[in-house]
């Protein structure tokens, strides 16, 4: 509909799974989310995911040496990464 915000997008339920471990720590690399998720993919799996949710503008990250740290936009509106 013209004028209105777009609608959030669905997530899935591994997306989902992802979110909540970010929301529980605030801030996490690919392995601590890993960590976090029951019956977990691989880390593969979970850094495309990633990737994915940062396309949908769900989170950002922040580069750490050689890994990045991710963190939803929430903790980026309140803080920075």
């Amino acid at each position: 509909m013209p004028g209105r915000d777009r609608a959030p997008e669905h997530l899935s339920r591994r997306e989902r799974q992802i979110m909540d471990a970010l929301y529980e720590r605030g801030r996490a690399s690919a392995a601590e989310v890993l960590e976090a998720m029951p019956d977990p993919p691989s880390y593969s799996a979970v850094r495309a995911m990633l990737r994915i949710l940062e396309e949908k503008e769900h989170m950002l990250h922040e580069q750490d040496g050689a890994r990045y740290i991710y963190a939803g936009r929430w903790v980026a509106r309140n803080r920075m990464l």
